[in-house]
């Protein structure tokens, strides 16, 4: 994209915050936005939300949440949602593993959960100030992979689960994308990225994530392959709970494939992936992150052409069903004709811009009303937004599972609460994933008690988050300060470490690193070998990174 000529007085930068894992903390974030911008000067021009957002509406919502009953809160989402308050950043956020995964169904090709916040979609791209910001929700379990998505309302225990794991489907069309990619969203890892960090910090601070990594299944092998293929400039991640940078070298891109804008290494020019997983958003934790980038076009949200030409290339590949139709393993791109058609829509529109078409499909939270347990929601409801984007793009709706569709889509009101692209380059097969470990062995499964099997470690868990005047507890029982069992691992997390010592720890990586000290990643794997093509060691290639943001000196109002 042609960057815009500059004229007296215009910006030239813009600032983009990164949250981790938000948990429904949306008043607490803003608020940090604000004293950010008070105290530092650093107005935020977007905010990009790793996972786990819990855009919760009502209490029907977080019936379908994986989450126990004991857990589960209302949290702040519904404040934005009926319009109490307004989200003061443009927010873009996508999907984790406890999210409302019925609302984000209805949204399943992006669109706006409230006014100002946009979900990306259960995959998506769009574009902010020129930029491409694309992103794939949910975590990877491999079972589940090449299926469609099958689980329909009224979920039952395994669909609440399984309903929010990544289909095949979703990183192929993101595989298509030729264009450059600045930002990269994921909440779970790509695997073997620990290889490209100070891994023996993070050893140290999560002790139990160390068998995992050096076994090379710590982390989703489709997002090693995305981050492989695009080979974005950043990529954000969150999901583990914990502040981890990397910087990931990459090979030449192949001949005849567009060239992309280099991010490059301070080192020598390769071009790299400035890799960063963030915390969850807690007082003196590491969950957010700033990044100024340059302004290439419109600070607000805009359809991305490219991906809006591949949803029309891709579009008869959806599944409702158990079964999913096959899918090609070359990387075209969208079908040249798929291609002119969304350029003259375009065109024709005017702009780009995502239409503001928010309209409510369900009540929202009263609090008045109290906190009872609310009711598993009966039948998929069509979101408008939905409906208008692919008569938009002249496509058949296709997200009605059969006999549960409860008709035309519509705005609430008061009701009552209750293709194979042919040809082209071949990339990487999914590293025969069905015969990887069956489970995901860096998700936390909250289905469990903290203490189940775990009793010693939970106690010392407990004892160190109380020693942690910093810590509020969220009182789920997937936080790292507490024993737990990963999800299809069988593994056991314990983490007896106060995350008050933030600082210290930070300090100390950071002088290990400049004495070049940190561990020397091993070389395995394709993103390995890209360093090993040029001759050096992913450390070789150690970056400044990211700076800082003090989180402990932020208000945080628990709501």
């Amino acid at each position: 994209m042609q960057q815009p000529t500059q004229g007296p007085g215009e910006r030239k930068k813009f600032t983009v915050a990164i949250e981790g894992c938000c948990h429904g903390e949306l008043d607490n974030i803003y608020a940090t936005l604000a004293h950010l911008e008070k105290v530092e000067g650093r107005k935020v021009d977007l905010l990009i939300c790793c996972g786990d957002f819990q855009a919760v509406r009502n209490m029907d919502d977080l019936e379908t949440m994986s989450c126990p009953v004991k857990y589960r809160d209302i949290m702040t989402f519904y404040k934005y949602y009926s319009g109490e308050k307004l989200a003061a950043v443009p927010t873009l956020f996508i999907g984790g593993n406890h999210e409302a995964t019925n609302y984000l169904w209805e949204l399943h090709y992006g669109g706006w959960a409230a006014p100002n916040i946009y979900f990306l979609g259960y995959a998506g791209a769009v574009r902010f100030g020129g930029h491409r910001i694309a992103g794939l929700s949910g975590t990877y379990v491999a079972q589940h992979y090449h299926m469609g998505h099958h689980e329909k309302l009224p979920y039952d225990e395994r669909a609440v689960k399984s309903a929010y794991h990544v289909r095949q489907l979703h990183v192929h069309r993101l595989m298509q994308l030729q264009q450059p990619t600045s930002i990269f969203l994921s909440h779970d890892w790509p695997n073997l990225i620990t290889r490209y960090g100070n891994s023996r910090w993070l050893f140290s601070k999560k002790p139990y994530f160390q068998k995992e990594a050096e076994r090379g299944d710590l982390g989703s092998p489709p997002n090693q392959q995305l981050l492989e293929v695009l080979q974005p400039d950043y990529w954000f991640s969150a999901h583990l709970h914990v502040k981890f940078p990397a910087v990931v070298p990459h090979r030449q891109q192949q001949q005849g494939q567009q060239q992309q804008q280099q991010q490059q290494s301070p080192d020598n020019g390769q071009k790299a992936t400035r890799f960063l997983a963030l915390d969850k958003c807690l007082p003196g934790r590491d969950f957010l992150q700033v990044v100024e980038l340059d302004v290439q076009g419109p600070l607000e949200l805009c359809y991305d052409a490219e991906w809006l030409a591949v949803l029309r290339s891709t579009h008869q590949l959806m599944s409702t069903s158990r079964t999913a139709p096959p899918l090609p393993d070359t990387r075209t791109g969208p079908k040249p004709e798929d291609m002119a058609f969304v350029e003259q829509l375009l065109q024709q529109r005017g702009s780009s811009s995502i239409p503001n078409n928010f309209a409510p499909t369900a009540p929202a939270y009263d609090p008045a009303a109290g906190r009872s347990r609310g009711n598993m929601p009966r039948a998929d409801l069509r979101n408008p937004q939905t409906e208008a984007l692919l008569a938009m793009l002249q496509l058949p709706y296709n997200l009605d599972h059969a006999a549960n569709s409860s008709g035309a889509g519509r705005a609430w009101v008061n009701r009552p609460a209750a293709a194979a692209t042919g040809g082209g380059t071949a990339y990487r097969a999914p590293l025969n994933l069905l015969s990887q470990q069956q489970g995901n062995p860096e998700e936390i499964d909250i289905n469990s008690d903290d203490s189940d099997g775990q009793p010693a470690a939970a106690a010392g868990a407990a004892a160190a988050a109380a020693a942690d005047t910093f810590e509020i507890p969220l009182d789920d029982d997937e936080d790292d300060d507490a024993a737990a069992g990963v999800e299809g691992a069988g593994g056991a997390l314990a983490d007896g470490a106060p995350d008050s010592d933030n600082e210290a720890a930070a300090a100390a990586a950071a002088a290990a690193a400049e004495a070049g000290s940190s561990e020397a990643p091993q070389q395995q794997g394709q993103l390995a070998a890209a360093a090993a093509g040029t001759g050096q060691q992913p450390s070789d290639l150690d970056d400044p990174m990211f700076g800082r943001v003090n989180t402990s000196e932020f208000p945080y109002y628990n709501s």
